[in-house]
């Protein structure tokens, strides 16, 4: 995955990115397209910042961008959008920030 990271994914690992007044730097729901999961970002970076979309402008901002990450199989969504937030909070931990679950279900926002 090291070459395939989204730039949603690389921003919300750079510790210099700022964050939510929840101290998130991003939230990922899932949805299925064609059979496939897929995990996208509810949490962008905007021009004055970090910006919340709800689930149908999250899906529709991933489609457009084509920036929305396949979940492997024989993972469950959550568990895959789990494994970012780790990987996330590692990049970031000299920060002090612990990562936190952070998958929504698309069925609700």
């Amino acid at each position: 995955m090291a070459d395939q990271k989204p730039a949603w994914l690389k921003r919300a690992m750079n510790p210099s990115t700022p964050t939510t007044d929840a101290n998130e730097t991003v939230r990922t729901l899932d949805f299925e397209q064609d059979g496939v999961s897929y995990i996208a970002p509810t949490i962008r970076m905007g021009q004055d910042g970090l910006i919340r979309l709800s689930a149908s402008e999250a899906i529709e901002k991933a489609l457009e961008l084509g920036d929305a990450m396949r979940v492997p199989e024989g993972i469950s969504p959550t568990e895959f959008s789990k494994s970012i937030s780790d990987m996330i909070g590692a990049s970031r931990k000299h920060r002090g920030r612990a990562a936190s679950r952070s998958s929504e279900n698309s069925n609700g926002d």
